[in-house]
C-alpha cells in the first residue's frame, strides 16, 4: 500500500498509532521500527517531527487529551478547580493505563521524566497555578498561600486512587477535595513550622 500522504494527517496517524503501540507493549517495548511499520511510514518523518523516542510519546499523550479546555476562568477558584479535575478524571480515564506503565519507567528514565515534565505536566499544571493567581488577586484566598503546593493535592489524591488502586475517581470525589481539604487549605495558609531541634 502507498504511503498515507504528509502534514496533519501524517502527525496524526503517527500520534494515533504511538498510542496504540504504547498500550499495547509499554514503553521499554516500544520501538520507532513497529510505529513506522504500522504507519507505513519513514523514520525520517518521525525524527524530523520528534528527535527521540521519549518526545514521540510524551506528544501522543498530549495529543490524546488535545480536545480537553487548555484552560479555564468561571470566575471563582471552586469553578476554575472543579472545571480542571472534572477534566482530569476524563484524562485518565483515557490514559490510566498507560500512565500506570509509565510510573516505574519514569523513575528508570531520566530522559523520559524530563520530556514528560517539560512536555506534559508542567503543560497541565500552568493553568492550575493560573487560577490559584486569579484568585489571590481577587483576595480569595490567602496571599501566602503556596500555590505550588495546593495545585498538586487533588491530582495527587486522584492519580493514587485511579493509578494505584485502579479505582476510577467519581466527580463527587473531586467536590469533598476541592471544599473540604484544597479551599480550606488555600484560605488559611499554613505557616511554615518551626524547624525541628532533635533531642540530644
Amino acid at each position: 500500500m502507498a504511503p498515507l500522504p504528509g502534514g496533519q494527517a501524517r502527525r496524526d496517524q503517527l500520534l494515533k498509532v504511538t498510542l496504540e503501540v504504547l498500550r499495547e507493549n509499554g514503553y521499554d517495548r516500544l520501538t520507532i521500527d513497529e510505529v513506522v511499520g504500522r504507519a507505513r511510514a519513514s523514520k525520517t518523518t518521525v525524527y524530523r517531527r520528534w528527535p527521540s523516542k521519549s518526545a514521540l510519546v510524551v506528544a501522543a499523550l498530549v495529543d490524546a487529551i488535545s480536545d480537553l479546555p487548555a484552560s479555564h476562568d468561571t470566575g471563582s477558584l471552586r469553578g476554575d478547580l472543579l472545571a480542571y479535575f472534572h477534566d482530569l478524571i476524563d484524562e485518565m480515564e483515557r490514559l490510566a493505563d498507560i500512565m500506570a506503565g509509565l510510573v516505574g519507567e519514569l523513575r528508570r528514565n531520566s530522559e523520559l521524566a524530563t520530556a514528560m515534565r517539560k512536555g506534559y505536566i508542567d503543560a497541565r499544571r500552568q493553568p492550575v497555578i493560573d487560577a490559584f493567581i486569579r484568585a489571590r488577586d481577587r483576595g480569595e484566598i490567602a496571599s501566602t498561600a503556596d500555590v505550588d503546593l495546593l495545585w498538586q493535592i487533588a491530582p495527587a489524591v486522584m492519580f493514587f486512587r485511579r493509578l494505584l488502586t485502579g479505582v476510577p475517581v467519581e466527580r463527587e470525589e473531586t467536590h469533598r477535595l476541592v471544599h473540604d481539604v484544597v479551599l480550606p487549605l488555600a484560605f488559611d495558609a499554613p505557616r511554615t513550622p518551626p524547624p525541628h531541634h532533635s533531642t540530644p
